[in-house]
């Protein structure tokens, strides 16, 4: 099995909308039948006992503020008491579970606001690359993958490694696969944005000297104009779409739910989908429907147009679903990632992988420009709908922004909690624009995997710039945190520990200036993810009457020393007051 990752292939612009409509009916069918009220109330009345008492530890209620107490008390799916130690007790009777926490810490849940669950789900099966150190390595790993593969048939990679992990900080090429795989096509996706192939797979996909870059992609080349099999950005589409369709739906839920226990045993209580079809949100809707969803969703669909958005609003409600599963919007994007971020200035000339000395990246909004944009973010919010906006390079954040200056002079946008995604060289006046507009953002930690290239192809004044965490919070901007996974490692932790000392796996540290304080990072990983998800009523802290969503560590993020956050480790991750892992 192998599944294509990052942005799908949907066609063009009619295409889509044919399919979306008919499969928006369906999947806003389904949800409906989810529908229940906010999951905001008040705390529960002091009696019966409650379940679970937790005692004998640090519990941090609020990061920032740094108030901590000795014992939480659960009752039902509701926080019921946070306090010292005999407060708390007496909220229990004869039945109820009391566990010593042993001086452990408890956090509230953590919340990624920017994970693509499901595409690291369907990648499950595909080659791991994350422990390669060489390209002898990754070719290794891709022989050993088609001695066992029929003839013909497709070898997927996972997408969660870099390059700059390999001893020769690069992809491979074609000439480096073929070799190992004469009779099979081969797929390596890296993130979302570039993949490379071997020649059997550019065969299939029709790539040959002669066929033209795609609008906002690239076709790498070498010196004498032949594809290297390295694929930016929508000219990796040209493989993806020619590969093996999902599974069954019963194996894609299978993947799903074995992807959210791996989630959960990293203290992830809830995460934001951040760009899926109808019929991949289906696939959470089965779950939740059969109770069977075990850590909180929150979906955006994929919408790139004003058909798009016309089409999926005029089926769907905004906030459909419940505590557990809710769709709250849609996302688009401006720009690729790091090497298809749409920059002013040129990018830095790498042998071998960016010959343009004029080359400034991909700009992708939808074909009537800033209007249609604007026009797409209006139709949104007139109709309840959030929307978030992928951009990474300074000239995509700055259409970006003016599109949104465009929408909120007809309605304002910030009720709706508009998001720009990873900003990672967002200007001053962008920034301001954003704090006027009430517009927030959601940050990664992809310089950890990322951070090399960055260098490599922006040089080191726009490397050291990028993800500005320090700027971003000074500006007044609310914040959410993730991991954009599989993308990056998934860990929380490993985030936070980024954002804490801006440390890339490689040992670099890129823009410390820009570092924030652990109490900081903790805070953008619960209530300020929970507001992107307009759910700081109800999780994101530990509070009476809030959900007993909430993870036990063994070791405390905000005293720990900044470069020990990444390997504190995970002993239990509660959701909705049910214990969804325990070490």
């Amino acid at each position: 099995m192998c599944e294509s990752c990052g942005v799908p292939n949907l066609g063009s612009a009619a295409e889509r909308a044919g399919v979306t409509r008919h499969a928006a009916r369906t999947a806003a069918a389904a949800t409906a039948k989810l529908q229940v009220a906010a999951c905001a109330g008040p705390a529960p009345a002091p009696s019966p006992d409650a379940d679970l008492v937790l005692y004998n530890g640090t519990i941090i209620q609020d990061p920032l503020s740094g108030k901590t107490a000795e014992a939480i008390a659960i009752r039902g799916n509701r926080i019921v008491a946070v306090g010292d130690r005999a407060e708390v007790v007496r909220q229990a009777g004869r039945d109820t579970e009391q566990r010593d926490l042993q001086g452990r810490t408890v956090t509230a849940g953590l919340i990624d606001s920017h994970l693509h669950q499901y595409m690291g789900a369907m990648e499950q099966a595909n080659t791991s690359l994350l422990e390669a150190r060489d390209l002898a390595d990754v070719v290794a790993a891709i022989g050993a993958r088609v001695t066992r593969t029929p003839a013909g048939q497709w070898v997927c990679a996972r997408g969660g490694w870099h390059e700059s992990l390999l001893a020769e900080a690069r992809l491979p090429t074609r000439a480096e696969l073929d070799p190992v795989s004469p009779n099979n096509p081969v797929f390596i996706p890296r993130g979302g944005h570039v993949v490379t192939v071997n020649s059997e797979a550019l065969r299939i996909a029709g790539i040959t000297r002669d066929t033209p870059d795609p609008d906002g992609g690239v076709i790498v080349r070498d010196a004498n104009g032949e594809p290297t099999g390295v694929l930016l950005e929508s000219a990796a589409q040209l493989v993806r779409k020619r590969l093996p369709a999902p599974p069954d739906t019963a194996e894609q839920q299978r993947l799903l739910r074995q992807k959210i226990a791996e989630h959960a045993a990293l203290g992830i209580t809830s995460v934001t989908e951040p760009g899926l079809t109808t019929a991949q949100y289906e696939q959470y809707v089965a779950l939740r429907q059969a109770g069977r969803l075990e850590v909180r969703a929150h979906i955006l669909l994929w919408a790139r147009s004003m058909t798009d958005v016309e089409t999926l609003t005029a089926s769907m409600l905004p906030r459909s679903g419940d505590d557990m599963l809710r769709l709250d919007g849609f996302k688009t994007a401006a720009d690729g990632g790091v090497e298809g971020a749409y920059l002013h200035q040129p990018y830095q000339i790498v042998p071998g992988e960016q010959p343009n000395s004029d080359y400034v990246g991909t700009l992708n909004l939808p074909s009537g420009g800033e209007a249609e944009l604007a026009g797409m973010y209006v139709a949104a919010a007139r109709r309840g709908f959030q929307f978030q906006t992928h951009a990474v390079g300074d000239a995509a954040f700055d259409h970006v922004v003016r599109a949104l200056e465009l929408a909120d002079g007809e309605i304002a946008l910030a009720p709706h909690r508009f998001a720009i995604m990873h900003l990672f060289l967002p200007s001053g006046a962008g920034l301001a624009s954003m704090k006027r507009m009430g517009i927030i953002a959601t940050v990664q930690d992809h310089p950890v995997l990322l951070g090399n290239n960055q260098l490599r192809w922006w040089g080191a004044d726009r490397a050291a710039r990028a993800i500005p965490i320090r700027t971003i919070l000074d500006a007044g901007i609310t914040t959410g945190g993730g991991t954009d996974a599989p993308v990056c490692p998934p860990s929380p932790l490993w985030s936070m520990g980024w954002m804490t000392t801006r440390k890339t796996l490689r040992g670099n540290v890129l823009g410390p200036g820009q570092a924030i304080t652990p109490a900081e990072a903790l805070h953008l990983y619960t209530i300020g993810s929970a507001y992107t998800q307009f759910a700081e009523d109800c999780i994101g802290s530990l509070a009476p009457g809030k959900l007993a969503d909430l993870v036990v560590l063994d070791g405390n993020p905000l005293t720990v020393q900044a470069d020990e956050i990444r390997d504190i480790q995970v002993m239990l991750t509660m959701v909705d007051g049910k214990t969804v892992y325990e070490r």
